[in-house]
């Protein structure tokens, strides 16, 4: 069975509007999907719709990381620090956790520390501090 286009309409909604705490997005998506009408679809949603929408809320947990762990995003009004990065990627591990996605999760640290790397190579000593706080915990992730 293929995913439904309400299933994928969903799951790019939490990728790219799903603001900065994603599993709002996927809770209001899944309860949009699965109430009786007229509050949802009433769908029964298979296992495989609901992996969908949780490597979305992943997904978008990346795309809010690397824009904080992007150089050029330094000086731009949307920026929100290391210190955000490092609180997102918490809530990262804690859903893959939860969610039993931690093989995910693996995968998306590496794409972490790549950006990161570039990150330092960049702005060595932009929020030293919190760098060295977050290269601890991306270590302690390994």
């Amino acid at each position: 069975m293929s995913i439904r286009k309400e299933v994928l309409h969903e799951a790019d909604f939490i990728k790219h509007e799903g603001g900065e705490i994603p599993e709002v997005s996927f809770w209001n998506s899944f309860f949009y999907l699965t109430e009786s009408p007229p509050k949802g679809l009433g769908l029964t949603l298979t296992e495989k719709e609901l992996l969908f929408l949780k490597k979305a809320v992943m997904e978008r947990y990346l795309k809010i990381i690397k824009r904080d762990l992007t150089p050029d995003n330094t000086k731009k009004s949307f920026y929100r620090g290391i210190e955000r990065a490092i609180v997102n990627i918490k809530r990262l591990k804690n859903f893959a956790e939860k969610e039993g996605l931690e093989k995910d999760f693996k995968l998306s640290l590496q794409k972490i520390k790549n950006w990161f790397k570039i990150f330092k190579t960049q702005k060595p000593e932009f929020q030293k501090e919190k760098s060295q706080e977050l290269e601890n915990i991306l270590r302690s992730f390994s």
